[in-house]
């Protein structure tokens, strides 16, 4: 057996042991970060590297990775270890327990409204964005999928015209959970619309990530505002039904197998096995190799830069480049050039790494054990703080959007992560503060006879969920 399978093999093990301590405590919920931490981190370090072994298949976009890997899974077993470290610690649990708790939140016709007006903002800046771009020519690539005129596009016009836009997945989930705790024929509407501009902002480039905050984060809200979770079976099917959606959106995106796109997807009857290939060969799962390229640069030819990466980049990232024409390039772009050159000059590749990279390239190993531990409190203490004010829905919608953006945390590094956390919760906590302030709280919410015994029912659900088994499931 070779040291690659070894490993992925230890991997397994360190994510499926504190999995295996929920199921036997009868405590386990799908929606724990450490259950998605685990089911995440495995296809990348565990699927993927051992689906490489198999095909005897080392070569990562024209360069060799095979003296590599094995120290790219050895990163991803120090980071599994260090993740489930930092979230078994009680610290998360106690920073939780200081934490302010949420103030009540009316769902009213002002809060849509406003909801409404922030999106169609939001949406004018991908507007502008694509007229700075060219205009009409510009729209019509857009809509014609992922190509090298789109990456022409991405490349010489101000990214965060194109950014502001992403704010688009929190409001149509606000709008969403408003529609959904208020139950006004306005805040459906609402909600329609918000989510019909969502759709059309990522829907022609299969943007996969934000429409899994979408979808995904509007699933995790349905289930936790009613005090339920998914069974074996809903979950089973879930993830059935995400595999194929995923590889739709895989041959749909690109503007040259857009058309053959009804072809592909008449070929998984045939072959149903490629629903898995985004697990095993494409994009979706190439962090292990993608680190194992990486290796071949670090520390040999690009040294540890002990904060330069993580904090340096942090400073310099947000800064347009049509302001600071010298800034340093983003430290993705210094490693393939690096390791990749060719493929990155003709912009073929771009590729995904998780937050090891970073960690490891600022402080080596002991930089990536203690980064993923910082990484599993922060998980723990969201989740805690979710537990302790269960039934207010804004804090159900901040941990539907935590939920979903795990995923987006162990293939980011730490500087996208922080502009994500941003762009997804400044326009909730915006538009709870116009709910706040709406003088008209709606019957059975907050401020009516019949919200204590609805907050009293949803408190006692709650405890039954934490101290017992999640027996309520579909």
């Amino acid at each position: 057996m070779s040291t690659v399978v070894i490993l992925s093999v230890g991997v397994a093990v360190a994510l499926l042991l504190p999995i295996a301590a929920r199921v036997r405590a009868r405590r386990f919920d799908p929606f724990e970060p450490i259950v998605v931490f685990a089911l995440a981190w495995g296809v990348m370090f565990v699927v993927r590297p051992i689906a490489m072994v198999v095909r005897d298949d080392t070569v990562f976009y024209g360069v060799d990775i095979s003296s590599t890997l094995d120290a790219a899974v050895l990163l991803g077993l120090i980071g599994a270890v260090g993740f489930v470290a930092g979230y078994e610690m009680t610290f998360g649990a106690r920073l939780a327990a200081r934490a302010p708790r949420m103030f009540e939140v009316a769902p009213s016709g002002r809060m849509s409204a406003v909801a409404v007006l922030v999106g169609v903002l939001a949406m004018t800046t991908f507007a502008l964005y694509l007229v700075w771009a060219g205009g009409a020519d510009a729209i019509r690539t857009f809509f014609g999928g992922r190509g090298p005129e789109l990456n022409d596009i991405l490349r010489d016009s101000p990214l965060w015209l194109w950014s502001i836009s992403l704010a688009i997945v929190p409001i149509a989930l606000v709008a969403l959970a408003v529609a959904v705790v208020g139950r006004r024929a306005s805040a459906v509407l609402a909600a329609a619309l918000l989510v019909g501009l969502a759709l059309v902002r990522f829907l022609p480039t299969g943007t996969r990530l934000y429409l899994l905050m979408l979808v995904g984060g509007a699933i995790v809200f349905l289930y936790v505002n009613r005090q339920r979770r998914p069974g074996a079976v809903a979950i089973a099917l879930g993830l059935i039904v995400a595999l194929v959606g995923s590889y739709a959106l895989l041959v749909f995106r690109y503007s040259e197998t857009r058309d053959s796109a009804s072809a592909a997807l008449e070929g998984l009857t045939t072959t149903p096995a490629r629903v898995f290939s985004p697990l095993t060969k494409r994009p979706d799962s190439e962090m292990a190799p993608a680190l194992a390229g990486a290796l071949l640069a670090i520390p040999s030819e690009l040294p540890h830069r002990y904060g330069a990466v993580t904090f340096g980049d942090l400073v310099t990232r947000p800064v347009p480049r049509q302001v600071w024409s010298g800034k340093p390039q983003p430290h993705i772009l210094v490693v393939t050039e690096e390791v990749w050159p060719v493929a990155r000059e003709t912009g073929d590749f771009q590729p995904n790494f998780t937050p090891l990279l970073a960690f490891y390239w600022d402080f080596g190993l002991l930089g990536a054990f203690l980064g993923l531990a910082l990484y599993g409190l922060v998980a723990r203490g969201v989740y805690e703080w979710f537990l302790r004010q269960r039934e207010n829905w804004v804090v159900q919608l901040v941990f539907a959007l935590a939920v979903a953006g795990i995923v987006v945390a162990v293939r980011a590094d730490p500087v996208f992560l922080a502009f994500h956390c941003f762009i997804m919760l400044a326009p909730v906590i915006l538009l709870a503060r116009v709910g706040r302030l709406s003088p008209s709280p709606v019957e059975g919410v907050t401020g009516s006879p019949s919200s204590t015994g609805r907050a009293a029912r949803a408190t006692g659900c709650a405890t039954r969920i934490r101290q017992e088994p999640l027996e309520d499931r579909e």
